[in-house]
């Protein structure tokens, strides 16, 4: 009927222990969650599609990669344009590295949209086109090189 103070002890202390217990578990959902997106998010990455491609012997590899764009706008008879450039060396030095050798490489405008205003005290219109700058990369695949043995990000690394 009444607990002695060991045993309200020896409770609170069972207590804490699960309590403990539940916070480690549930902080290792989290990381096994967090590990998951991490190597989902790599696997869908230029770095990642390579290695799946080099692993499963593929002769070529290729990978759109954006490499700037052009924010056009028209209004008031002006017409004016806003560059972003965008490096790729980065990917592509390390798909080099996991073994495929860059063959051709060539670059496309794709227009995303555009606007126009009239010209004032000329006729016509002046157009503003937006739109980004593609680079897209032809790989072989190198035979010297030995495809990764175990596919996923660097460790340490959450996003690709």
């Amino acid at each position: 009927m009444f607990e002695s103070a060991e045993e309200k002890a020896a409770k609170r202390q069972q207590r804490e222990d699960e309590e403990k217990q539940a916070a480690a578990a549930q902080a290792a959902q989290v990381r096994a969650a967090a590990d998951d997106r991490a190597r989902r998010a790599w696997a869908a990455s230029p770095t990642g599609v390579a290695t799946t491609a080099k692993q499963a012997g593929q002769e070529f590899f290729e990978v759109q990669l954006q490499v700037g764009s052009h924010t056009g706008t028209a209004s008031w008879g002006a017409a004016t344009g806003k560059q972003v450039t965008v490096s790729s060396a980065d990917t592509l030095g390390d798909i080099e590295r996991i073994g495929w050798r860059l063959e051709h490489a060539s670059h496309v405008f794709m227009v995303t949209g555009q606007t126009s205003t009239d010209r004032v005290f000329l006729s016509g219109e002046n157009t503003a086109v937006s739109g980004t700058m593609v680079g897209v990369y032809l790989f072989r695949n190198d035979r010297a090189v030995e495809p990764p043995a175990d596919a996923g990000p660097p460790a340490g690394e959450d996003t690709p």
